[in-house]
């Protein structure tokens, strides 16, 4: 009852303090989700468009997620250990905007491929920086609910970038396009200084989570392998990294389908699945936030793993185009399951402990490599075996991920398990 009281209270002041900087804080994830949006499909399209090999353009994209899989732990740490943490974000904001203004502009190797290291790095920070400041502002009782609203509007950006992106680079230039993602990094550089430095230094008014406490020593080792030798955050962590195996690679099996299918119609077909799912999962975001938050965390959890099993079994069964399309609006589900629970997850673990970005950058890290060996392992399944056999193992890998998490997590939080 008291803790209820507590949060009655912290909440009281946190709607008064902080309306306008939660109001900034959803601008923030909106304008951040369009300006990395402009990176992956729009960058491949820039540089082949000035005359890079397919080859050249995919180490490009994997010197991108070689240097993210590298810099999650060390941002993690970083980030916890700053307590600008809006500092943190507007640098991290800052050099992707840069990288996308560059690579628009100068297409030789040498500079486009230190250009994606910077994005790459600076995403891992950016992730973890945003949580913070999440988990700063509001009561730990209402932060489901908090990052159902990042999810939504992460989704609503990226939807609405990827067809503002699409039509420019159509109508226009890819190049142009590129640009535009960056416009799109300085307008949120603008909508992070509407997050106040006021009302990030309230925190441990509005929330009880160890995390957002002062900490005058810098962080050890020793916590950083206790953190790890954890035993929820490492069965978590195993369940995230099936779950990427699994699921990174389905789309582009599905697109390779669908270019065999559809031939020039591919780009039309694939902006569609992309905006189609983007807008399911800002719908499905306020939903699954509310069953966090009264029936716990655990269905969500399960939910989002299933829906890889399903999604890929779908796949395996269908090649019609506008089928695949209406397939890949499954993904959705996971899309916002995921986005909700990593960070929630991840808070409720750490709320006595602490190292909330520490955490999540060890669970970042775990999740990075399942999506980077998911799709090597999918294409590699699909050339030898065929598409059909490809679906079918990475449908088995859901299956996998979803009986681990049935079987080896706890349930976390929400209203249920609190009145157990």
């Amino acid at each position: 009852m008291s803790q209820a009281k507590g949060d009655d209270a912290r909440g009281a002041a946190a709607a008064e303090a902080a309306r306008s900087t939660l109001v900034g804080l959803s601008w923030l994830n909106f304008l951040v989700a369009m300006l990395q949006t402009g990176f992956g499909s729009f960058v491949a399209i820039n540089l082949l468009s000035a005359h890079w090999t397919n080859t050249e353009v995919g180490v490009a994209l994997s010197v991108a997620s070689i240097a993210g899989i590298v810099a999650q732990v060390p941002a993690g740490v970083m980030v916890d250990a700053t307590p600008r943490k809006r500092v943190a974000v507007g640098l991290a904001v800052l050099a992707i905007t840069l990288a996308a203004f560059v690579i628009a502009f100068w297409q030789r190797h040498i500079v486009v491929m230190g250009a994606m290291a910077m994005q790459g790095a600076a995403s891992a920070v950016l992730g973890p920086a945003i949580a913070a400041l999440s988990l700063a502002l509001v009561p730990h009782a209402n932060f489901g609910d908090r990052i159902g609203l990042n999810v939504r509007y992460a989704a609503l950006g990226t939807a609405l970038a990827a067809g503002a992106m699409g039509v420019v680079g159509m109508e226009l230039s890819t190049q142009i396009a590129l640009m535009l993602s960056g416009v799109f990094g300085v307008m949120a550089l603008g909508a992070l200084r509407s997050v106040r430095g006021a009302d990030l230094k309230r925190a441990h008014e509005i929330t009880d989570h160890v995390a957002v406490q002062p900490r005058a020593e810098a962080i050890t080792w020793r916590e950083v392998v206790a953190m790890m030798r954890n035993r929820n955050l490492a069965v978590f962590g195993l369940c995230l990294m099936l779950f990427q195996l699994g699921n990174a690679g389905l789309l582009p099996l599905a697109i390779g389908t669908v270019v065999h299918h559809s031939g020039g119609r591919a780009n039309l077909i694939v902006a569609a699945a992309v905006i189609v799912s983007q807008g399911m999962t800002a719908i499905l975001s306020t939903p699954f936030s509310r069953m966090a938050r009264l029936r716990g965390r655990r269905p969500v959890l399960l939910i989002g793993l299933a829906a890889v099993s399903v999604k890929a079994t779908l796949f395996a069964f269908d090649g019609d185009p506008v089928l695949i399309v209406l397939i890949q609006s499954i993904d959705a589900i996971p899309a916002a399951a995921m986005g909700l629970i990593v960070p929630l997850v991840v808070a409720d673990i750490t709320r006595r402990t602490g190292h909330f970005n520490l955490a999540l950058g060890l669970v970042g890290f775990t999740l990075s490599v399942g999506a980077t060996f998911g799709t090597v392992m999918a294409g590699a399944l699909a050339d030898r075996f065929g598409v059909s056999l490809a679906f079918g193992v990475l449908a088995s890998i859901g299956v996998l991920a979803t009986l681990l998490a049935r079987v080896g997590l706890p349930e976390f939080g929400g209203t249920a398990s609190r009145a157990k």
